[in-house]
């Protein structure tokens, strides 16, 4: 491929911006996300910059998805079909893929990069892709298993029969986001010049997979699927050469997790080998010896983790693989509620913390001499930074600050306490948008996911919205989240118990700390983890006004059948299961609470979500309707677990409309 004009511009290395906008800042919108633009998935080529943006479209309520080109700082639009995937980097051209009728086109885009001319097409829907060469490559690919037949004649079968009723004979059965995934597997393959020869069994599913830079060694992961009760996946190592492969796995039961190659010799993976004890706990940082097959620990993993686990309801999902340089790797992580770009050394140790604290990486890669940074700052967008790895960070972009400058943005106070185990923790008070001194404010305390996630100090669409609206909004990470360390994760049998006793603190810390807080006049929500600790906070205490319980959870019990990863998110978070001790399920569940509730509740929750499915919700809208209690239950059809941050995007701003509605009637 030659090299287009678009390829030769050099980015400015200035930094841009820093000018306020003469022209008056406006509320945050509830459709002011339409304005933020996603992005993710950077490559260079040479000095120029790649990457995607995905942006919600009220006007069409979807989302698009196109490749531009960083150009003198802006972002040039390089395809237009709105449906743009994953690309890769192949001889310094940009090759990507397209799924058609079932079939994968590869494509490469012309020198325009308004068209793209197709140059191979395979009948296999393609996943992941690793690239040798344009004649020899590997990739996964996904099918169906076959189930036996009815037996029916065909006289009496119907034609639309897979319309008319689904068969699940496994688990789990189906998976929020991608619906049922009953007999779904993945097969590694190798394409080399026109003949393809699969490389595992079509029963097992193949997960990551990586090459080595000479191209000798591949790398990947399984899980056998024939039996669910297994943990973790296995780790091979395949000789390209020969053909010949090994099993390396750290240790028997474990879960294996990102792979790249150190050297031609050596292999890094993190992994975390089943812990009962504390199945939160975080993977460590391996590597492996290719000839003898044998790991050595580098880093226990346990104060910082591999990626970054900070929530978002603005951005689209973003990861980087760690760079290998000479001495260590460099990675991004979470640290309490931001997410720094660190340091390993192979000899070992701690990481060190490489970027500051008031700013969060969301992908990375080498550049020039140092590297390319496409993070968040304080409570801006994402942006582009070239960071030499030692001196400040230097923005070379205009994505988003424009449209950030020009809306009143609340920036969130810190709010330190010392929770009943005698632990400083922090969280934050974002206080209204026109902020008078003196006077008292409503107040939302909002509770996020996970539990193993966190909220940092970035830009946070619904908060700011409701900071608009004359809301203070009120956040922290209570115990059970991620970012530190291990044993601080760790909530198993005591879910409800050291993260409520958290959460309560900090909010009498954040009442008495900002000083304009109403405390008569304050709501909860959350959804996923948010939700059950909003179904569990209204039944053990009546303090908050009102809530807003989303895509929750309110009966351990029946929540184990029904969700696509209830049968091991429930024992690892209670202990048990239904058939060993009902009686401890039940009482860590919000529904055998209900009748103490005497807080109006709002319910939001999806008929496609198959995280924490909707019976969760109508039971415990049912059982605060029978015990009289103001609530009320919002349904959006075919949505899931996502629909806070993927949902169509008027459907977000309807269920956003309805919390703050929620919350005006009974907090103002």
């Amino acid at each position: 491929m030659k090299r287009s004009v678009l390829y030769s511009g050099i980015i400015a290395s200035i930094l841009l911006g820093g000018v306020q906008s003469a022209v008056a800042q406006q509320p945050v919108g509830i459709d002011f996300f339409t304005q933020v633009r996603s992005v993710s998935n950077v490559k260079t080529i040479g000095n120029d910059v790649f990457f995607t943006i995905r942006q919600a479209s009220t006007k069409d309520d979807k989302y698009t998805t196109n490749l531009y080109q960083l150009v003198d700082g802006k972002a040039k639009q390089l395809t237009n079909s709105g449906r743009f995937g994953g690309y890769d980097v192949l001889d310094n051209a940009i090759v990507f893929r397209t799924h058609v009728d079932g079939a994968t086109a590869f494509l490469e885009l012309t020198r325009s990069y308004g068209e793209a001319s197709e140059w191979l097409r395979l009948p296999y829907k393609i996943g992941q892709v690793k690239f040798i060469s344009r004649t020899r490559f590997f990739f996964t690919a996904s099918h169906t298993l076959q189930q036996a037949a009815d037996g029916l004649p065909d006289s009496l079968k119907a034609k639309d029969a897979d319309k008319r009723y689904r068969i699940f004979d496994e688990l789990p059965f189906w998976s929020n986001g991608r619906g049922d995934i009953n007999g779904q597997r993945s097969v590694l393959y190798e394409y080399n010049n026109g003949n393809i020869t699969p490389l595992t069994d079509s029963l097992s599913v193949v997960g990551g997979f990586t090459l080595s830079a000479d191209n000798h060694y591949l790398a990947y992961t399984i899980n056998d699927k024939r039996n669910f009760r297994s943990y973790g996946n296995n780790l091979y190592l395949r000789d390209i050469n020969d053909g010949k492969v090994r099993q390396v796995s750290i240790a028997d039961s474990t879960s294996h997790g990102s792979l790249t190659f150190i050297d031609n010799q050596h292999l890094f993976v993190t992994a975390r080998p089943y812990d009962d004890e504390n199945p939160q706990a975080n993977s460590a940082f391996y590597s492996i010896d290719i000839t003898s097959g044998k790991p050595k620990q580098i880093y226990s993993g346990d104060r910082y983790e591999f990626g970054v686990s900070l929530l978002s309801d603005v951005k689209a999902g973003n990861h980087s693989e760690p760079i290998i340089e000479k001495t260590g790797l460099v990675f991004n992580t979470t640290a309490v509620d931001y997410a720094p770009l660190a340091r390993l050394s192979f000899a070992g140790g701690e990481p060190q913390l490489l970027t500051p604290s008031d700013f969060d990486v969301d992908e990375y890669v080498p550049y020039q001499k140092g590297y390319l940074l496409l993070g968040t700052k304080q409570q801006g967008g994402q942006e582009f930074y070239v960071f030499d790895g030692k001196n400040e960070l230097r923005r070379i972009s205009d994505i988003n600050t424009s449209a950030f400058e020009a809306v009143n943005i609340a920036h969130p106070r810190l709010v330190s306490f010392k929770n009943k185990a005698g632990q400083e923790l922090r969280g934050y008070v974002l206080p209204p948008a026109n902020y008078v001194q003196g006077r008292k404010y409503p107040a939302i305390l909002d509770v996020h996911g996970g539990p193993k996630c966190a909220y940092g100090k970035g830009f946070f669409h619904e908060m700011q919205y409701w900071a608009s609206k004359g809301y203070a909004v009120i956040f922290t990470n209570p115990r059970g989240s991620s970012g530190s360390g291990s044993d601080f994760a760790q909530l198993k049998g005591d879910f409800g118990g050291r993260d409520y006793d958290d959460l309560m603190t900090f909010v009498d810390a954040a009442i008495s700390q900002s000083g304009f807080i109403d405390d008569s006049r304050i709501g909860i929500t959350g959804g996923s983890y948010g939700g059950v600790m909003t179904n569990w906070v209204i039944g053990h205490t009546n303090r908050f006004r009102a809530a807003a319980s989303q895509r929750s959870i309110a009966n351990w019990v029946t929540l184990s059948a029904i969700s696509d990863i209830g049968y091991n998110f429930v024992n690892n978070y209670t202990g048990t299961d239904a058939w060993t001790d009902v009686a401890t399920l039940w009482k860590q569940s919000p529904l055998a609470y209900a009748d103490k509730v005497k807080t109006p509740t709002l319910f939001i929750h999806s008929d496609e979500d198959y995280r924490c499915p909707l019976p969760e919700g109508l039971q415990m809208y049912s059982a605060l309707q029978y015990h009289q209690v103001p609530s009320r239950i919002v349904i959006f059809n075919k949505e899931n677990h996502e629909l806070s941050r993927n949902g169509k995007p008027l459907n977000r701003i309807k269920r956003l409309d309805e919390i703050t509605r929620w919350f005006d009637k009974y907090l103002k």
